[in-house]
């Protein structure tokens, strides 16, 4: 049983932790920060910055609104014209419910670490506690590692594997001039993948040697392996 529970919460950490960091890139501060990066591209066909803002920022804030807003439908350019068309409304709604399907899945993977943290406080095993952290840490760092690698070597075909994992077929293909592709061009998508693993890299390292470091004074003072 404790086998059990020291894996099941190391397993869920790598799931928590991504999930956790992605959330926060999916909030008004990113683009705003991302667009005012010395050297980031304009619109090619001469949106300003401040509509580009607006509607990049509404975009992100669909992805925690409830599905079946209409929040896109109803977003304009200044014209008056409509934002979107309805192939990148319709691909925004696949976006939102793999995004929501993430965030169950983080949820549940939560839920269940901490029940197993509590199964082996139960039983007097806090550094079996410790030890799942570390090893779910180390699991976490060997994937950003792995996935890190692929990004570097071809950040292209990492982004259209990924794509058709969640998406099917061309789904998720737009032309230059659609609105999305004019909002999230590739070197934002490149900068948050960066970012991301880059987060979750720092979290996981640090919480590898704290929590090994933890697990040895359990060990010493016989709170289990």
């Amino acid at each position: 049983m404790r086998f059990i529970l020291r894996w099941l919460i190391a397993l869920a950490m790598p799931i928590v932790l991504v999930m956790t960091v992605v959330r926060l890139f999916t909030l008004p501060w990113y683009p705003a920060w991302e667009y005012a990066k010395p050297g980031f591209s304009k619109d090619p066909l001469g949106m300003s910055d401040t509509e580009r803002l607006r509607l990049a920022r509404e975009s992100i804030r669909f992805l925690n609104v409830q599905r079946g807003s209409g929040l896109l439908d109803d977003l304009t350019f200044s014209d008056g014209t409509a934002a979107f068309n309805t192939r990148e409304i319709s691909h925004m709604d696949d976006v939102k419910l793999v995004y929501d399907r993430m965030t169950v899945v983080a949820l549940f993977a939560l839920v269940i670490a901490l029940a197993s943290v509590w199964g082996l406080m139960r039983i007097g095993n806090t550094g079996a506690i410790w030890g799942a952290v570390s090893d779910g840490s180390l699991i976490t760092l060997c994937l950003l590692v792995g996935s890190g690698i692929w990004m570097l070597v071809g950040f292209d075909a990492f982004f259209t594997a990924f794509h058709g994992i969640f998406f099917e077929g061309d789904t998720w293909l737009f032309a230059y001039s659609d609105t999305l592709i004019r909002l999230f061009p590739l070197k934002l998508w490149e900068d948050a993948g960066i970012l991301i693993a880059v987060i979750v890299g720092i979290v996981a390292f640090a919480l590898a040697l704290f929590s090994r470091a933890l697990q040895k004074r359990c060990e010493r003072d016989g709170g289990g392996e």
